[in-house]
């Protein structure tokens, strides 16, 4: 067991894994470079989003920010109903241009005031120097739509109005309205689109410092959850080396739950069923070479004797006859383990065809009539006159009969009784076989199916191969079929049971 397991090639491999990069720095490697290469493509990208979107949100307060200061112009001009009195007020100008000029300033933007006259524009002053610019220099087509959704009351916001100012620059206008609620001008405020933006760097470093805490922790975390999953395969490998060195008692010990301890349980109970594999397996063994080595010594011993001349002349057919009956015993003994070899091998194809199994527990139950007389056994059938159909082979379901029924015949007394029956449960057809001999420990009721099972404990030993028995359920089982068993001092019942088929349809006589 142990060498085949250590030359497999999957210790082998294994073992190369392992002067390779380790018994376990490899997978431990790997499952950490996984989490937190997720890890940090998650804090990358969930940062570019949230930076991506403060700076959408501060774009739009610079904005609103922006289109404020001109709406404060505009109320510095509420009072005011024509660009002319600015200049008839020292104070009003001064105070009109202090605050463009502070605009210009923190902005870098530019600030023009548009009057109407009726709905014509008629002046416009450029920032805070107070130069009057010709009226014609705005009067296109698009300006003067622009102009009109300020004169309805509307803000505006263009860019490349005034492709004198250039391409890059974004006019934002609000209306000038007059203390009595009209519109009579407007306030324009020109600002280029790098000054009106928010730059992705700009926001960036305010959020980095969450994110390298957010990537720190992520590393923390990646390197434990790494190290969690590693160390039960740590024990699980451990334990399949210890497996592969024949080492079966040893047990996958682990509490992190989920499926790897659920692995870990289905491991204990393969290294379970291996070792009662083995055991059964060196039992087998065991008990195949006693049972061949006591026949095979008792005919050595006979035939050595006979040729020495050991046993006086007419004793040399008794003695003859000692080792044919153990020739006969050996011959049943291989023949019941090819048996029992090919039906585990699947190697046992069954014929099958619809039986009576009536019919079949009688001629079985002809053919141990010479011994049934013998031991002046009284023998109790209930057996239906009605077919009993199943679909089954013959030979095979002879085999179990004869099984169960030479199985009761050798530990009967002298005049017992032997009870066989057929009948029918639902859709299903059961025999039995009952004898009225010693029973059957309960102990050893668990094992009465096993490989060279006997029931020396309760019975006679030395009876038989000790596998008759088995080779009946596993016959059974080919057939679908069951078998069970109870028994009690000075009653033991064996019952099998197979699916009922149909009856064969009866041929009309021509008429």
């Amino acid at each position: 067991m142990q060498e085949r397991f250590s030359e497999g090639d999957a210790c082998r491999q294994l073992t190369v894994a392992e002067h390779r990069h380790g018994p376990h720095g490899g997978i431990f490697l790997r499952t950490f470079a996984a989490l937190l290469s997720i890890t940090l493509v998650t804090v990358l990208l969930f940062t570019f989003i949230l930076t991506a979107s403060l700076q959408a949100q501060r774009q739009t307060a610079y904005e609103d920010e922006v289109r404020t200061q001109a709406h404060e112009v505009a109320g510095y001009m509420s009072h005011l109903n024509q660009l002319q009195s600015i200049f008839e007020s020292s104070t009003m100008r001064y105070v009109l241009y202090s605050k463009m000029q502070t605009i210009h300033d923190r902005y870098n933007a530019d600030i023009w005031l548009v009057s109407y006259d009726g709905g014509r524009l008629l002046y416009q002053y450029l920032d805070s120097g107070g130069n009057i610019v010709d009226p014609n220099y705005i009067t296109s087509e698009a300006v003067l739509e622009q102009i009109a959704l300020i004169y309805q009351g509307n803000n505006i916001r263009v860019q490349g109005l005034f492709p004198e100012l250039g391409e890059d620059i974004v006019t934002i206008g609000v209306p000038w309205t007059y203390s009595d609620g009209h519109v009579v001008g407007a306030v324009l405020l020109h600002i280029a689109v790098d000054d009106l933006q928010v730059r992705f760097m700009d926001v960036l470093p305010s959020l980095l410092p969450a994110g390298l805490g957010v990537l720190i922790l992520g590393v923390v975390l990646s390197f434990l959850l790494a190290r969690s999953q590693t160390r039960p395969l740590k024990e699980i490998t451990a334990a399949v080396r210890d497996f592969s060195k024949g080492k079966l008692d040893r047990r996958v010990q682990l509490k992190c739950g989920g499926e790897l301890q659920a692995l870990g349980e289905e491991i204990n109970k393969m290294a379970f069923e291996l070792s009662n594999l083995e055991e059964s397996r060196k039992s087998f063994v065991a008990n195949v070479s006693h049972e061949l080595r006591s026949p095979l010594t008792s005919i050595r011993g006979y035939v050595q004797a006979l040729r020495d001349g050991a046993f006086p002349e007419e004793d040399r057919e008794k003695y003859m006859d000692v080792v044919l009956d153990e020739t006969t015993r050996l011959t049943a003994l291989v023949r019941d383990l090819l048996d029992l070899s090919r039906i585990e091998s699947g190697k046992f194809p069954l014929n099958l065809e619809r039986v009576d199994l009536c019919e079949q527990m009688r001629r079985t139950l002809l053919s141990f009539e010479v011994r049934i007389d013998q031991k002046h056994v009284d023998v109790d059938a209930e057996l239906p006159d009605a077919p009993c159909w199943v679909n089954a082979d013959v030979g095979r379901i002879r085999q179990v009969i004869g099984n169960l029924i030479d199985n009761a015949l050798k530990f009967l007394p002298e005049g017992g009784r032997l009870g066989v029956g057929v009948g029918r449960a639902g859709k299903r057809v059961y025999a039995y076989v009952e004898d009225n001999g010693p029973g059957i420990a309960a102990d050893d009721l668990p094992f009465i199916f096993d490989r060279f099972y006997k029931a020396d404990k309760a019975h006679t030993a030395g009876m038989g191969t000790g596998l008759g028995l088995s080779i009946v359920k596993r016959i059974l089982e080919q057939h679908g079929g069951s078998i069970s068993v109870s028994s009690e001092p000075g009653r033991t019942v064996f019952r099998f049971e197979l699916s009922e088929a149909p009856a064969p349809e009866e041929k009309k006589l021509p008429q």
